[in-house]
């Protein structure tokens, strides 16, 4: 399914008019359609950590007590070990309060610091030593955050997506919606035990 898709799935659900273009529209109605798709789109990336957006980067040393830069589609680190050395094994994360009691020194890091989209290790790296930090992109709709176009295809399931994005319809049009929440919440869980292979 991509946003053209799903968007017509929402107008026969509501009765109207089946579009034939979204992105870029002038109509109201699909100026809407397109915000509430991409709202339901980061609902969905945030609530859960698909399979589909889990991603890694690489973090090398410089011989410097530096602040590494994450990348610009890092949304939040992944559950369980996060940062991994190949030294020193799994690195623990620190609190600011915990970060401000060290002194910086090199070595194989055994902490970090997260902040916004960087990362801090102690001991910091010597110079072309490396880490590994897993994380989830915020790249929900391919390599972007949101839809840029009418054949762009999120990277879960859209019919997640389609129900959201009707839930959000009929709410913001004061239409009936409980029932289709109700529905949207339960494939939501569905989903998720489905992609993380959980046992039940």
């Amino acid at each position: 399914m991509s946003l053209l898709s799903v968007v017509q799935a929402l107008s026969k659900n509501v009765g109207m008019p089946v579009p034939t273009s979204v992105y870029g529209s002038s109509d109201r109605r699909w100026v809407e359609a397109l915000e509430y798709a991409n709202e339901a789109g980061e609902e969905l990336a945030r609530r859960v950590d698909w399979s589909a957006l889990a991603s890694d980067t690489t973090l090398t040393g410089t011989g410097a007590d530096v602040a590494h830069s994450l990348p610009s589609d890092f949304d939040r680190l992944q559950r369980g070990i996060t940062v991994w050395s190949a030294s020193t094994g799994a690195v623990r994360p620190l609190t600011r309060h915990e970060w401000n009691s060290l002194t910086a020194v090199q070595g194989n890091p055994r902490y970090f610091l997260l902040e916004n989209d960087t990362i801090r290790l102690w001991p910091y790296l010597a110079n072309s030593d490396t880490v590994k930090v897993y994380y989830q992109s915020k790249n929900w709709a391919g390599a972007n955050a949101e839809y840029m176009s009418d054949d762009a295809e999120a990277d879960f399931d859209e019919n997640l997506l389609t129900m959201g994005l009707i839930v959000r319809w009929r709410r913001q049009k004061g239409m009936p919606y409980q029932d289709f929440e109700a529905e949207y919440e339960a494939a939501l869980q569905d989903y998720a035990g489905f992609d993380r292979r959980a046992r039940y």
